[in-house]
């Protein structure tokens, strides 16, 4: 795009965490899947939008004062950003799908349903997919959302000037590079076929829901907002505080970091919220299980009910209980780039780790332990990589390699997060029998991050979503990816799963990805440690939630509703 302007010119992910957050699925391949049509919604006019936000208020208890109905989630992570672009965040990617919309999301079974898009169709060649477009839909302001809002969003999200940490989930669309940014002025090669349809051009010819899975988490932007702004006007906040989007509610107010309040979108084109108000409210994990049971709680938006109250929380007549099966996983990452942290080394540390403990020590067996980011859900899965524990093997092999027992590991963990103190601690415990010194720097979750891209670290935490697509793990290894936490500089695994994608049916692709899973056992640049499953409630009083979805970032809050 223009070094000074963003402009548009009618031309052509992942889902992201975490913690942090690296969404999406799979599904099938030549896809022509519609999603459900708008009951009746048609141009909201011009200050539709404006006046909802004015008047809705921002008072807790007003909604059922005034007898409107009101829906409270809970999520445990303040969300980082208002820039939905700028954000490898899942609970902030939560927020923004409120209120923005993307092509497309992903249902926990792997297949992939249209949001904006009300179908799409892959080319015979499969190096290009063409999505159609819902014709009603339109912005919270009343103007229409078109393809060159897509286009526009797309060339917005691959500009180097704009700050686009999701950037990465462009990397297979032809005209960017591996990190997702333009090779020139506006070359991402997106393009505005019709008013309502556009066609994204591919690198390759690659599996089609490996692409569908990426762009899971690119948000939708309208170009009447931002067209001629300054890649500053841009990156500052402001523009971003009133957020005009086509999303199920509309942005009304917030405190940072504790609550957002939104109203519905009377013009939502799969339907009108059948709630009045939604409120997200930040609450600590140990806090949720008494929200839900009193009333100040409707639901679990993004996170678990911590293991200590799950009993509890199936006793209570009032709710609804579900234990959800995930490919979530948390990951120990080591910084390759540190000498004394050779493959060996990583080999030796990984092995010392009782990750079965992990999981029950710590979720009661609600969860899997892992050595790749592959779990038994995964129809990729090779059973043939064996997660494995040997402290006496760990520590012959870091005599061996020559590791220096002085030193001290820097092990970075977020703030916030009682189990990711006790699964560090407890890591901690099985490193020292090996005679390996550690120490815990807990900081909040921004800096973990910055200070683990800058390679402050020799270990930190870090969570996915996971995903059922086998390339999911590929923005984590990539060494151009700015989610590269553990510092890789080639290519190597990033290579295979290339290889895999290029392959367009399952039994073309599995052997890849095999072979992926013995190569990252091999490498160890982390040590993936636990899938768990997630812990939920919701009031027997809330219908239309599809909890499953909900670690697929998926929640299709309009079909929501709640007894008064």
């Amino acid at each position: 795009m223009k070094k000074s302007k963003l402009t548009v010119i009618t031309a052509v992910f992942i889902a992201g965490a975490m913690a942090f957050g690296l969404s999406g699925c799979g599904g099938s391949g030549n896809s022509s899947n519609t999603g459900t049509q708008a009951a009746g919604s048609g141009s909201a006019g011009a200050d539709a939008g404006q006046s909802a936000q004015a008047e809705g208020g921002a008072k807790e208890d007003s909604g059922a004062a005034s007898g409107e109905k009101v829906l409270t989630a809970a999520v445990s992570t303040a969300w980082d950003t208002m820039m939905p672009l700028n954000t490898t965040s899942n609970y902030t990617r939560m927020i923004c799908d409120q209120i923005y919309d993307r092509l497309t999301q992903c249902k926990a079974d792997g297949s992939i349903e249209g949001r904006l898009a009300k179908s799409w169709e892959t080319n015979e060649d499969s190096t290009a997919v063409t999505f159609k477009l819902h014709e009603n839909a339109v912005w919270s302001d009343g103007e229409p959302v078109t393809a060159d809002d897509v286009v526009f969003s797309y060339q917005m999200y691959s500009d180097p000037k704009v700050e686009a940490k999701s950037r990465y989930h462009l990397e297979y669309i032809a005209g960017v590079d591996d990190s997702g940014a333009e090779l020139s002025e506006d070359s991402i090669e997106v393009t505005a076929d019709d008013e309502h349809t556009v066609t994204f051009q591919l690198k390759s010819a690659m599996f089609a829901d490996t692409f569908l899975q990426d762009i899971d988490t690119v948000f939708i932007i309208p170009k009447h907002i931002f067209e001629g702004k300054t890649a500053e006007e841009i990156n500052a906040p402001d523009l971003w505080a009133k957020p005009v989007g086509s999303g199920p509610f509309i942005y009304d107010s917030e405190i940072n970091g504790e609550r957002m309040e939104f109203v519905k979108n009377p013009n939502y084109y799969l339907g009108v919220p059948k709630i009045d108000r939604l409120v997200i409210r930040v609450t600590d994990s140990a806090s949720m299980l008494a929200g839900l049971i009193n009333g100040d709680l409707d639901l679990i938006g993004y996170d678990s009910i911590i293991i200590d109250d799950w009993d509890m929380a199936k006793e209570q007549e009032n709710l609804v209980t579900v234990s959800v099966p995930t490919t979530s996983y948390s990951t120990l990452i080591f910084n390759t780039d540190k000498p004394y942290l050779g493959q060996e080394v990583r080999q030796a540390l990984s092995m010392a780790i009782n990750r079965q403990v992990l999981v029950d020590a710590l979720f009661q067996g609600e969860g899997e332990a892992i050595i790749t980011p592959f779990c038994s859900l995964s129809p990729y899965y090779n059973e043939a990589v064996e997660v494995w524990y040997d402290p006496d093997q760990a520590k012959s092999m870091l005599e061996a390699a020559g590791f220096p027992f002085d030193q001290t590991l820097v092990f970075y963990i977020s703030s916030g997060s009682s189990v990711t103190e006790r699964i560090a601690a407890l890591i901690v415990q099985d490193l020292q029998k090996v005679g390996v010194k550690v120490q815990i720097e807990q900081v909040d979750f921004p800096t973990l991050m910055s200070n683990m891209l800058d390679g402050k670290h020799d270990m930190g935490i870090i969570g996915s979503g996971g995903t059922m697509d086998p390339s999911e793990s590929r923005e984590m290894i990539h060494p151009d990816s700015s989610v590269n936490f553990c510092q890789l500089k080639d290519t190597e695994l990033t290579d295979i799963i290339d290889k895999g994608n290029a392959e367009l049916s399952f039994e073309a692709r599995k052997p890849y990805f095999d072979e992926y899973q013995v190569m990252i056992r091999e490498r160890s640049p982390m040590a993936y440690l636990y899938t768990k499953n997630v812990l939920t409630a919701y009031n027997k009083r809330v219908s239309g939630v599809a909890v499953e979805n909900f670690n697929s970032l998926n929640w299709s809050s309009w079909n929501w509703d709640i007894e008064q």
